[in-house]
């Protein structure tokens, strides 16, 4: 064998070769990092996306799974001072709760036992393109003027009033922010933005334009959860079988008088009183009790026919004033040991429960049907009275509606030879309802909730029941889109204390307190408010969220 060819197939390989092996491994291996810190990155926003698209969703959710005021507490008092649990349900992992290291704001979302929300919640204003944060009630010096949230409250939280914006550049504009929101190893900030104003499709009707929302709609008792609303529909003649009764009774003392005195020739022998009569001059008590017990809210009711006052000036025996109570049981019960016996001018049925939630349920709603009567006209003493107690505080909407009673009148048809003469149902005339009268009583009690001096400033404190009323509005028209404004309600809150000491207001005081406003039979064709929640990048809150830090926006609609 040759030497030669043997070294030359034993050799290895070249310089040159090496160095083009090494150039195409090292082309390859660049070509495949790339890939893979690109793949690494796509991978890597798209869980960011994916985060902030969760982060958002949760954000939505909460803010339409709550009453507008609901939500503005929230961002203003992130801590419930009762059961010291956020508001925000997907904050309470123990991940969003601990203490935050650096951030400036962190005394604003102080617990009121002791800890911190890592989670930075705002109330803003916007000022051309920059959001300044609002100020709260004990931020001002407790100078309630000066707030400038859409939240008062006197308590951290324990109780408020929800200012709406009316006025100004940010009249139905609201924006609330949210700092250091955690998710999947991620943290965003957020811009919460709710526009009820007429660039986003809201409108208001008008007595000319029928069209629009009506912020404070009759709710539609059909689609109402009865587990969680009480309903109490009085008829219009609240117990004709107790009149009847009390009427008969009034004859028989009539009668036994009558023969008493020796009789009259100038006086007929009394007869069975006029029932129509008798019960247009009654005055009618409807009294409510809500309380809660093992976890159970309870509402009952029961209602009062006082006929004392009524008589027939035709004859001094038909008269109800016989009665040998002398109108002093009004106001008491047949079990009261001061009740006096033989009565007949005053019927006092007995508490019957119209309303029983299921353990740990609360009462939302609590709905109160009935139809007036248009003898009812002092607004001193007014024959229909209702008297809501809910000295056990709890908290809940009332909703009380005068219905439309169609009444009897006399129709007389005449022809060219006869005429006739019917009785008809009409509805009650505009007079009527301008000359009604009622008196409407709200008893609680606030000191028991830690507001012992709520009567020294009124324009602060607000009641645990939100009252909502067609009282004060005219219903006699039918169609009438627009209805005017009346005197109707005798309104009076109360508090009466376990020690039994009771203070009051009335008025325009009470409605303050209790946030009376109207209810109307218009229905809701556009939304309220349009809402956006706008996830950013870490820190782009304090940068005033810049466009370049966002990272998606999520769209919806709020009603109020």
């Amino acid at each position: 064998m040759n030497k030669k060819t043997l070294r030359q197939d034993n050799a290895g390989m070249s310089l040159l070769e090496l160095v083009v092996a090494v150039s195409i491994f090292m082309v390859l291996a660049l070509l495949l990092f790339r890939g893979f810190v690109s793949s690494s990155r796509l991978n890597k926003k798209s869980g960011i996306y994916l985060s902030a698209t969760t982060t958002a969703q949760n954000i939505m959710e909460e803010i339409k799974a709550k009453t507008f005021a609901q939500t503005a507490l929230a961002f203003n008092y992130p801590i419930n001072p009762v059961t010291k649990e956020n508001r925000f349900s997907f904050l309470q992992d123990a991940a969003d709760i601990s203490a935050p290291e650096d951030s400036g704001d962190a005394e604003e979302n102080d617990n009121t036992d002791g800890s911190t929300s890592s989670v930075v919640t705002k109330e803003m204003i916007k000022s051309g393109d920059k959001y300044q944060k609002t100020k709260l009630y004990e931020e001002v010096g407790n100078d309630a003027d000066k707030v400038t949230s859409s939240i008062l409250s006197i308590d951290k939280g324990k109780t408020y009033t929800f200012l709406p914006r009316t006025k100004g550049s940010n009249a139905s504009k609201y924006y609330f922010s949210m700092e250091g929101i955690r998710n999947q190893n991620n943290t965003f900030d957020a811009l919460i933005q709710f526009d009820g104003s007429k660039t986003s499709g809201y409108k208001k009707g008008t007595s000319s334009k029928k069209t629009g929302k009506n912020d404070y709609l009759m709710p539609n008792i059909s689609k109402l959860d009865t587990e969680k609303n009480a309903f109490l529909i009085m008829d219009q003649d609240w117990d004709e079988n107790a009149m009847q009764t009390m009427i008969k009774e009034q004859l028989v003392e009539a009668q036994k008088k009558y023969r008493e005195d020796g009789g009259s020739k100038n006086v007929a022998d009394p007869t069975e009183l006029d029932y129509d009569k008798v019960y247009a001059n009654t005055k009618r008590i409807l009294e409510i009790k809500v309380t809660k017990e093992a976890g159970v809210v309870t509402a009952k009711a029961r209602y009062t026919l006082w006929a004392y006052n009524y008589q027939n000036p035709d004859n001094p025996y038909e008269t109800m004033s016989l009665c040998p109570c002398g109108g002093e049981n009004l106001g008491k019960s047949q079990s009261d040991k001061d009740w006096k016996q033989g009565c007949f001018c005053t019927y006092v049925s007995a508490y019957t429960a119209f309303y029983s939630s299921e353990a740990g349920n609360n009462l939302e709603g609590l709905y109160v049907f009935y139809y007036p009567n248009y003898q009812s006209t002092s607004s001193v003493n007014p024959l229909d009275e209702i008297v809501v107690d809910n000295t056990d505080n709890l908290k809940f909407d009332l909703y009380v509606t005068k219905q439309i009673p169609m009444m009897d009148t006399e129709s007389t048809d005449t022809d060219a030879e006869s005429s006739t003469t019917t009785r008809v149902k009409v509805p009650p005339t505009s007079t009527q309802e301008a000359n009604y009268r009622m008196s409407l009583t709200i008893e609680e009690n606030p000191t028991a909730t830690g507001n012992a001096n709520w009567n020294t400033n009124l324009g602060l404190y607000r009641a645990q029941i939100q009252l909502r009323s067609n009282l004060n509005y005219d219903i006699s028209n039918l169609t009438q889109s627009s209805r005017p404004k009346l005197q109707q309600m005798k309104l009076t809150y109360k508090e009466i204390t376990d020690s039994g000491l009771t203070k009051k207001a009335s008025g325009n005081s009470a409605q303050n307190v209790l946030d009376f406003n109207s209810l109307d039979d218009k229905e809701a064709y556009d939304r309220i408010y349009t809402a956006k929640v706008s996830i950013y990048k870490a820190g782009a809150a304090q940068k005033n969220f810049p466009d370049e830090d966002r990272i998606l926006t999520l769209d919806g609609s709020k009603e109020n």
